[in-house]
């Protein structure tokens, strides 16, 4: 039993899952070229309902920011969220071309 423990263990240790690199999205900006904020519960709602707007699949929130998986290369984004100089303040959904 102990010896089929460190087996499964050393087995563990030496696979590498990295599912996030599978699944292509990047965080959307606005015309300034800021993030959009996106505070964890009734907020994320508004996350993953900007993200289908835009024409991408699942939105969440993610340091504190909207991050949508599958836009389509046309929608403005960032691959990676660093420091940013700008604030956001609000935002709200329209029908208008970002």
């Amino acid at each position: 039993m102990f010896m089929s423990f460190i087996f499964a263990s050393l087995l563990l240790t030496c696979i590498k899952v990295d599912a996030d690199d599978d699944i292509p999205g990047g965080y959307p900006i606005n015309r300034f070229g800021c993030t959009y904020p996106c505070y964890y519960g009734p907020e994320e709602e508004k996350c993953q309902d900007f993200c289908k707007h835009l024409g991408g699949g699942f939105g969440y929130c993610y340091m504190y920011t909207c991050y949508c998986e599958h836009l389509p290369e046309n929608v403005p984004q960032i691959e990676k969220q660093g420091v940013f100089g700008c604030t956001n303040g609000q935002w709200e959904i329209t029908t208008e071309a970002p």
